[in-house]
């Protein structure tokens, strides 16, 4: 009984191994034909050909989906990557032009102050300007020099051009503060030369300064220079400013009829806010003289 059952077990491994084994020749011989270039194969390819489109052009499909949505992120990130690095070297060429732009002005500044310095009469020192306050209905500033280097308080001060800045009004030993011209409590008396026409001018802030009281049987051309318009009848009796100090020139007129006087606004040729670089002038001394106190 065991011989048999034993005998049996082999005739079924047997017959398994062989239907794999017949099974995978069908598929072989199958083959074979496809890739064949006789008569059959060539019919047995039509036969299978729909069935093989059915199932491998999906298959394809899906492949060439799967490929575009590859390129495209590729591509998204490429992009993005130039994105950046054009923005990084955008903002370095701007940060870099703007500041030698900064250089070059500050440059043409020092060269106009000390072509300046070498022109004048009076005796000067050059000032860096190292802080500013310019809150409302305020400019004033601080420069790096004080009274170690012989500055004083009503001390004029100039930039590039002879142009007025403003006047000092308080003095360290290493420091000094500056009353812009544009300050609202500035004021000087000017002139435009070329007409004889004179006025009082007046700081206002970030606006133009104001040119007031002319009169105004006075020509006030538009355009026309303004200048400080000092008289100096001797060395104790001139006025608080040397004569001759350009300001700016006139932008507007406002000349009512009827009227005995009228104003106009000037536009300071000196950018007295940007101004770093300024003289201040050391032995000009106006403005009238102390009472004397002798009986």
């Amino acid at each position: 009984m065991l011989f048999r059952s034993r005998l049996r077990t082999g005739a079924r491994k047997e017959i398994s191994i062989g239907g794999r084994s017949s099974t995978l020749l069908v598929v072989l011989t199958l083959i074979a034909l496809v890739t064949s270039g006789s008569a059959p194969s060539k019919a047995l390819r039509d036969v299978l050909a729909g069935p093989l489109r059915f199932v491998t052009e999906p298959l394809a499909g899906i492949g060439r989906g799967l490929a575009t949505v590859g390129a495209v992120a590729a591509d998204v990130q490429e992009l993005r990557a130039r994105l950046a690095l054009t923005i990084a070297e955008r903002d370095e060429a701007v940060a870099s032009a703007s500041r030698v732009a900064s250089l070059e002005r500050e440059i043409t500044e020092l060269q106009a102050v000390l072509d300046l310095r070498s022109t004048i009469r009076f005796s000067s020192v050059a000032v860096q300007v190292v802080a500013r306050d310019f809150e409302i209905g305020r400019r004033l500033v601080v420069i790096d020099r004080g009274a170690r280097d012989g500055i004083q308080v009503g001390d004029v001060v100039i930039g590039a051009g002879n142009t007025l800045a403003g006047r000092v009004i308080e003095v360290s030993d290493a420091s000094a503060q500056v009353r812009l011209m544009s300050d609202p409590e500035f004021s000087v008396t000017a002139e435009i030369a070329s007409t004889g026409a004179i006025g009082l001018i007046k700081g206002r802030g970030a606006n133009p300064l104001a040119f007031e009281d002319i009169d105004s049987l006075r020509e006030v051309p538009i355009g026309a220079e303004v200048t400080t318009s000092g008289i100096e009848l001797s060395q104790t009796l001139r006025s608080a400013f040397p004569r001759g100090l350009s300001i700016g020139r006139v932008v507007t007129l406002s000349d009512q009829a009827g009227t005995v006087i009228k104003n106009a606004e000037v536009e300071s040729i000196l950018e007295l806010d940007a101004a770093r670089t300024l003289l201040v002038i050391l032995n000009y001394r106006g403005g009238l003289p102390l009472p004397s106190t002798a009986p």
